[in-house]
């Protein structure tokens, strides 16, 4: 029997990133919308026809047989509904960040444990092509030890976000109590999932600097400069901007025994066994929705939902992307180092 879910949010993410997936996932069904913008209603009957429709989240978990919910909400609105569906027993699909501050992280936990309910993030950057070819290279050893990731994402401006565009306040992203910050949170949270998997380990200390280099009267960060810095001498040097003069993405992973380069659209290693490239249809830079790359979350959050042991690993790895998250605006705030304590983190203790 299918898994039986509802949006929460019916936003540009959700419905050109999410709808396509589920549409083609025959384990799960999409059979209710929720949003308080009642503009989105038509958009809900277009995209999927034999859902309902609610503006109150109340009303549709009153009506509702579900299983789960999709939270595609800004940001600061995730723990609201997070923790209003575990109250009613529903597994929890979240876009990312999965919240902004720990106390909600523990909150959420804490209701977790109570139920046999699970919370999945949406590391949707996992499951791109290339993504897959570099953690496939990486993990089979041919580079060696990594020692080095650099780290960079160009923007020329803010992702536009339903309710305004990339210069009007009604755009969320540009809101601090609705987004949580700027690009720090919108290009931060997948690479620490990311670099993190590739380094084999957690990072116990990081660096950052938060910056405004092209809006200067934007009320978030339009650059972030992030160094993590790893227990075996490893580091991350990361970059993340708005302010580029044009869309790019770039990764470079040295080890030592090989280098592997990704520019934006294709992967050159260089090891011991000899130098390649490879290339593929469509660069990191191109797209914002990625709908191909959400069918591996899908296939991630059955796993997890049908799995016997909690929680998870995503929400591990969650918990550190935030525990990062946090630390990143602590060192800006002193302009200095950050110990992040990893260790003491009980979700990894178990």
């Amino acid at each position: 029997m299918a898994l039986r879910g509802a949006i929460i949010g019916f936003g540009h993410i959700a419905a050109n990133g999410h709808v396509p997936a589920y549409q083609g996932c025959k384990e799960i069904e999409i059979c209710a919308v929720c949003d308080s913008c009642l503009d989105r209603r038509e958009l809900n009957q277009r995209l999927l026809s034999e859902s309902r429709f609610y503006t109150s989240v109340e009303e549709l978990f009153e009506n509702e047989p579900i299983d789960f919910v999709d939270v595609s909400t800004p940001p600061a609105m995730h723990a609201k509904f997070i923790k209003e569906a575990l109250s009613r027993n529903k597994h929890v699909l979240c876009e990312k960040p999965l919240v902004l501050n720990s106390a909600e992280l523990m909150e959420i936990y804490g209701l977790m444990k109570t139920t046999d309910c699970r919370v999945v993030t949406v590391h949707n950057w996992r499951y791109s092509p290339i993504m897959q070819e570099i953690s496939k290279i990486v993990k089979s050893g041919m580079l060696g030890p990594i020692t080095n990731i650099k780290y960079e994402v160009l923007r020329v401006q803010p992702s536009i976000a339903v309710g305004g565009n990339d210069n009007d306040a009604g755009n969320w992203r540009l809101d601090p109590s609705v987004a949580g910050g700027g690009i720090l949170v919108d290009h931060g949270w997948h690479a620490f999932y990311l670099v993190n998997e590739w380094m084999g380990r957690s990072p116990n200390t990081v660096e950052c600097r938060l910056e405004n280099r092209k809006f200067i009267d934007m009320p978030v960060e339009d650059t972030a400069e992030i160094t993590l810095f790893y227990p075996s001498g490893a580091q991350t040097d990361l970059l993340f901007t708005w302010a580029g003069k044009r869309r790019n993405n770039t990764i470079v992973i040295k080890g030592e025994q090989g280098t592997l380069s990704c520019l934006d659209d294709h992967i050159i290693v260089d090891c011991q066994q000899g130098s390649y490239t490879i290339r593929f249809d469509q660069g990191l830079s191109e797209g914002s929705h990625h709908p191909e790359w959400y069918s591996g979350v899908l296939r991630e959050f059955i796993e997890e939902v049908t799995a016997a042991k909690r929680p998870g690993m995503n929400f591990k790895e969650a918990a550190l992307c935030l525990t990062i998250l946090e630390g990143c605006k602590r060192a800006h705030d002193i302009s200095g180092p950050v110990a992040l304590d990893v260790a003491c983190n009980e979700f990894f203790r178990e």
